[in-house]
């Protein structure tokens, strides 16, 4: 399917940052309790930014000129790929009171 607008990839690559948080709630399914952060206002934030972000990736990338399952899967892929960056950053130690608190850093390492 080709997308003939970057309107229109923003949007399938958003489809595939929204894929991605289905695939991220179906694997919580056999999880007995829902995780305490889907309560938290910040957790939908950073959802939102996700899924936003895997559109504009899609869009950045590929213009406004694309093929749909290519945009989708760069939609799908941006969160994945921030959170491994996120898992491979080192741990904060020490320094001006940081160490313990959780940061956005934290949240998406997940």
């Amino acid at each position: 399917m080709a997308l003939e607008s970057g309107l229109a990839v923003f949007g399938v690559g958003l489809v595939g940052g929204v894929a991605n948080e289905i695939l991220h709630w179906w694997g919580l399914r056999e999880n007995p309790q829902l995780p305490q952060y889907a309560m938290q206002p910040l957790y939908w934030i950073v959802t939102l930014a996700m899924m936003l972000l895997g559109g504009g990736l899609a869009w950045l990338q590929l213009g406004a000129h694309a093929d749909g399952l290519i945009a989708f899967q760069i939609g799908l892929a941006a969160p994945m790929v921030l959170q491994k960056l996120a898992k491979a950053a080192p741990d904060r130690t020490g320094g001006m009171g940081l160490a313990g608190q959780p940061s956005i850093l934290d949240f998406l390492r997940g």
